[in-house]
């Protein structure tokens, strides 16, 4: 009988043992499974930041490519007057020289 009873008390053991971890395993999936929904969810956060980030940096970039073309437009202005004022220049120098050429022949 004693046996037996032995054999009762290591089946009740069991038993527990199998309770406590069917127990384990069920907050463990639980937890996995909350887990994974944090981390979904912070996945998610990532893609809008992510995605808030490339609109920042493409209003940035498009920014500055408006001022580049400003800048461009400018430095091509400022070249053209740069441009008109040379050639100014050595028109009038060219006459200064044509008339002091003109006046150096007519008194000779």
């Amino acid at each position: 009988m004693s046996e037996q009873n032995g054999h009762m008390d290591l089946a009740r053991q069991v038993a527990v043992l199998e309770e406590r971890m069917n127990t384990i395993t069920e907050s463990y999936d639980r937890g996995w499974k909350l887990l994974e929904a944090k981390m979904a969810e912070a996945t998610s956060g990532m893609r809008e930041d992510n995605a808030k980030l490339e609109a920042k940096i493409g209003e940035d970039n498009a920014r500055r490519d408006t001022e580049f073309a400003k800048l461009r437009e400018d430095i091509a202005k400022r070249d053209t007057a740069n441009t008109r004022w040379l050639i100014a220049v050595i028109t009038a120098a060219t006459a200064i020289i044509i008339a002091v050429m003109a006046v150096l022949l007519s008194t000779s």
